[in-house]
């Protein structure tokens, strides 16, 4: 098994969460019947690895992104207010940062369904975005958002440069992590970016996956672990340099970075950059050594997750949980709990709505059933999330239950 950027062999183990089903991959009732009557649902080793060459941290052998990233992906960001005013307000500073105007041209990579270009449209601003979900590209079409449906890459790249000219602000939140081939998505990039461009990609932080035990945000979409330490040296490579970064609270811990070509000399490299560089190289992301406790701190976290679900049972409370999201099914499934432990996870995504979790096979229903079914305790899967979603649901007079998460520690809301 070799490194997907230098090609050097991958020989050190970061974290081994064993095998697990595509993480969102729901299923559909003929799908668990089948599973249920002896068919075998499809498992892949979830381990990753450090280069000892690159220092980037990556997942071994998964699935193909074709075959994780499909027409009906069910995914919509636009059913979190958070992400709908996180883009707002990214949208809002490069506009005021970068001075992008009714003139400029804006590319969004991974761009779902519009949810962050329809800032840009209601503001007059030229914009495209690229996706490989059709139906999310519908979605965002509907909303005025112009979308290709493609993989950003050689050939897609091409087209937009040819269709629409280079790029003045290139955007991707939470998209940089699912791209295997990450040299040819970095050479695409750097082509599509105008002489005074900016490049602005998110991602959660490999150092507040270490520093907080994020094990759960490990899974088959996220083929790299971003440090800043291993992607300074790459986009170097690429006659690119990181000029600026923010430190952003998504997904427990994520880094906005900005990137222009190495020759530009408008943006010079503020001081935040070697700020993080430094706590990066304090922690040893950059060698195996930096990663010793955090397969330790996980398998606590499991252990008393499945204590405290056990208990809880065991004193005849019913529970339920909040969020159909990847990181939870990362996580029921390292914890090896299921429907005979959750009786039901709530979603407001319709298109998750009357399916069954990958692995734990728990039933994916709307929201009104908290009322209807009174669970006792709520888990909250997206902890990232907990604020908003304990916000809402109590707020609901009708249910006064317990709010959990589990992740970094048990913490009851």
């Amino acid at each position: 098994m070799r490194c997907r950027y230098c090609n050097s062999l991958l020989e050190n183990v970061v974290i081994d969460l064993d095998e697990q089903p595509s993480a969102n991959r729901l299923l559909t009732e003929n799908e668990l019947q089948l599973i249920k009557g002896g068919k075998k649902e499809h498992n892949s080793p979830l381990i990753t690895y450090i280069c000892g060459t690159c220092s980037l941290v990556q997942l071994g052998d998964t699935t193909k992104a074709e075959e994780l990233f499909t027409e009906d992906y069910v995914y919509y960001s636009s059913f979190s207010n958070y992400w709908v005013q996180h883009a707002r307000e990214l949208v809002e500073f490069a506009i005021e940062n970068f001075r992008l105007s009714s003139s400029s041209n804006i590319l969004e990579i991974g761009s779902n369904d519009g949810y962050l270009l329809q800032h840009f449209v209601a503001k007059k601003i030229p914009c495209i975005g690229i996706d490989p979900a059709g139906k999310a590209a519908e979605a965002a079409k509907a909303k005025g958002v112009e979308t290709m449906v493609s993989f950003f890459d050689e050939v897609s790249s091409s087209k937009l440069i040819q269709e629409r000219g280079t790029f003045d602000f290139i955007n991707g939140i939470n998209v940089f992590a699912h791209v295997p081939a990450i040299k040819t998505f970095i050479a695409s990039l750097k082509n599509c970016l105008s002489e005074n461009g900016v490049i602005s990609l998110e991602f959660p932080h490999l150092a507040k996956l270490v520093e907080h035990s994020q094990f759960d945000t490990i899974y088959d979409e996220h083929f790299f672990y971003h440090s800043l330490v291993s992607l300074n040296k790459i986009f170097l490579q690429f006659d690119l340099k990181i000029f600026d970064l923010r430190e952003l609270d998504t997904h427990g811990g994520s880094l906005r970075i900005f990137i222009n070509h190495l020759d530009n000399t408008k943006y010079s490299i503020e001081k935040s950059v070697e700020k993080v560089l430094n706590t990066e190289l304090s922690m040893k992301l950059d060698q195996v050594g930096g990663f010793n406790e955090l397969k330790a701190r996980s398998q606590q976290i499991r252990d008393d997750a499945v204590a405290y679900i056990k208990a809880q049972k065991k004193i005849g409370k019913k529970i339920a949980a909040f969020g159909a999201a990847a990181k939870g099914n990362v996580f029921l499934n390292y914890c090896g709990i299921g429907a005979d432990s959750i009786d039901f996870v709530v979603d407001d995504t319709p298109a998750k709505q009357g399916k069954f979790l990958p692995g734990s096979h728990i039933p994916v229903v709307p929201a009104t059933e908290i009322i209807n079914k009174k669970p006792d305790i709520i888990v909250i899967l997206p902890w990232n999330l907990s604020s908003e979603i304990s916000k809402k649901l109590k707020s609901n007079e009708k249910w006064q239950g317990e709010l959990v998460t589990f992740i970094p520690k048990l913490n009851i809301i």
